[in-house]
């Protein structure tokens, strides 16, 4: 198996960002990713701050493995819709001048129902994204946890007008009772990035997110079905519950790296 390429959020870590990118990297991370909404805020920079930044990355022998968008409100909710995809499209145009090919985000629970003004709404919505990211260079990666491979699959397949792919959030199909290597299995082409964390389902069904390796994620099926269908991107380690998010994302590399090199 080739080695990983391991990236970690810092948005979590409950620390100021230039002691979060030193950490990480004295860990072996060579990414971060970073959340441009609450963390690294696009209007903040102009140009001399973006390059500052970068060189700062670049000191710790770090690359920015994706942007993170989090959004309240669904892609389908209409409220302060234009708003929010106004803003998004933004992200996209600050990962293209930060040298970021990927911008992972959630829209909200795909609406089951193609047929459903929702579900039309969205198709839109992803279109109208996908040709902005035509122009500007990074991709939007949709992260689904409630979803099947099907209804994304229904959703991915009418987005025609440029490209849409997939963030896999391991954990987060796994608290969901969802399998996420039938996920990749179904879309394999489309995973542009994975969220590396752990979850399991409690005895009323409820999901749970716990330290990597302490779930219900088969991380040596995964890993060795990622290697075999071609997956030469990011893994990225988020830890977004727990009393010591920081500890238990550099226990996670670890983890990740001796799995790998199957141990």
């Amino acid at each position: 198996m080739l080695p990983l390429r391991l990236s970690v959020a810092t948005r979590h870590l409950n620390l100021p960002l230039p002691q979060a990118l030193r950490t990480v990297a004295e860990a072996g991370a060579r990414g971060v990713q970073l959340d441009v909404r609450n963390e690294l805020k696009p209007h903040e920079l102009g140009e001399t701050g973006r390059a500052d930044f970068l060189h700062q990355i670049s000191e710790q022998l770090l690359n920015i493995s994706a942007f993170e968008f989090p959004t309240r409100r669904a892609f389908y909710d209409q409220d302060a819709l234009d708003g929010r995809v106004a803003a998004l499209k933004g992200a996209l145009d600050f990962a293209y001048l930060m040298k970021v090919k990927t911008v992972v985000g959630r829209l909200g629970r795909i609406p089951e129902d193609p047929q459903s003004p929702s579900f039309d709404l969205l198709v839109q919505v992803l279109n109208d994204i996908a040709r902005h990211s035509n122009r500007c260079g990074a991709t939007f990666a949709i992260t689904p946890t409630a979803d099947s491979p099907e209804t994304v699959g229904q959703l991915l397949d009418r987005v025609t007008d440029g490209p849409i792919g997939i963030n896999l959030d391991v954990g987060g199909m796994t608290m969901q009772a969802l399998n996420p290597i039938d996920m990749y299995r179904a879309h394999y082409d489309r995973v542009l990035a994975v969220q590396a964390r752990d979850g399991l389902r409690d005895i009323d069904g409820q999901g749970q997110e716990v330290p990597l390796g302490r779930g219900e994620v088969p991380w040596d099926e995964l890993l060795a079905t990622l290697h075999e269908g071609g997956y030469r991107n990011w893994l990225t380690v988020s830890r977004s519950a727990g009393d010591d998010k920081l500890s238990d994302s550099l226990r996670a590399m670890r983890f990740l790296q001796t799995v790998a090199l199957g141990g």
